[in-house]
């Protein structure tokens, strides 16, 4: 027992995976092994990786501890050999724990082993699906797929077949870009998987900031600063940062925005936040008579010609007023 206790203490350095590591992405037990031994590893009830392998009878059998204990609720024995036990008899077994944390496996993201071999016994490449053409794509085709990606869908088909280009483009620079290549033992999957798997779904860097998105690893630093609705843009006119998605907005009504007085024939261009100020001294403005009953109307700069050649009228119904 002492020596079982020692070997147990130096082969358990870590917690074992959780099923659901396994299997959640569709990957049987069987093809995420390498070596041999992992036949060991497999609960004989519910055929998964042993989750906190537990025995009971004197035969060791391990099993997973809800299997064993599911089990004597329908009857008081092993249901491998038969010997008669409770839940009184369950043990942890640390043993198997170790031994098992100990064999190793490929991250559950990597490619199935067995599926066949390249060159010199190397595993096969990933293939990449043949994509089409971007500029033989419709408009429509091109906005979907932009779309998926995240990207900007508004422009004529070249600009959008262009950007499309670009984006594949940048993703066949990422070396391995189909499939996980690590490999480890079971004991340090879920740390490889927490900490550094490229292919692990996680949540936007942006996420603070309102982002819901679950994006691989390998994409998060592009996503939070390329696409992602929530990342912060200057302003190209007053500098100050906004979320993407508000910057559009913000631009067009930016008071530090240059833009051109609305007045024909003025030309002068000033800031957004000074329009007003400008239109007060502005020659071309449209303003009224100043003289009291004229309705005539004219612009700033021919209030004093008119006022010149109207002053008999202005006179006339000066005196009219008057008497």
């Amino acid at each position: 027992r002492n020596w079982g206790g020692l070997l147990c203490a130096a082969l358990s350095t870590a917690a074992l995976p959780k099923p659901e590591d396994l299997e959640m992405a569709g990957i049987p037990i069987q093809t995420a092994w390498l070596e041999e031994g992992k036949d060991m590893a497999e609960c004989p009830v519910c055929l998964m990786v042993l989750e906190e392998p537990t025995v009971g009878c004197p035969e060791l059998h391990a099993l997973c501890k809800q299997c064993f204990v599911a089990e004597l609720h329908q009857r008081k024995q092993c249901p491998i050999c038969g010997h008669a036990t409770d839940e009184s008899r369950l043990q942890r077994c640390r043993l198997a724990e170790g031994l098992i944390g100990q064999l190793r496996m490929r991250c559950k993201h990597g490619p199935e082993e067995g599926a066949g071999r390249g060159e010199g016994g190397a595993p096969p490449r990933a293939k990449r699906a043949k994509l089409e053409p971007a500029q033989s794509m419709s408009v429509d085709d091109l906005r979907k797929e932009l779309g998926r990606r995240g990207l900007d869908t508004k422009g004529k088909k070249g600009e959008l077949a262009a950007r499309l280009e670009e984006h594949r483009r940048s993703d066949a620079g990422v070396e391995g870009a189909q499939t996980c290549s690590w490999r480890g033992r079971v004991c340090q999957l879920v740390q490889h998987l927490a900490e550094s798997c490229g292919f692990e779904p996680v949540a936007c860097p942006n996420a603070a900031a309102g982002c819901k998105e679950s994006v691989l690893r390998k994409d998060a630093a592009r996503h939070a600063s390329e696409t992602c609705a929530y990342r912060k843009n200057r302003c190209a006119h007053c500098s100050k940062p906004f979320e993407a998605q508000a910057l559009p907005g913000h631009e067009g009504s930016c008071p530090s925005a240059q833009i051109e007085c609305p007045n024909p024939g003025c030309g002068v261009t000033v800031a957004r936040g000074s329009l007003v100020a400008h239109r007060e001294l502005c020659g071309m403005e449209e303003v009224g008579c100043p003289c009291p009953g004229c309705e005539e109307r004219m612009t700033r700069a021919d209030v004093g010609r008119h006022e010149e050649a109207s002053q008999a009228v202005h006179l006339e119904r000066a005196w009219q007023r008057a008497e």
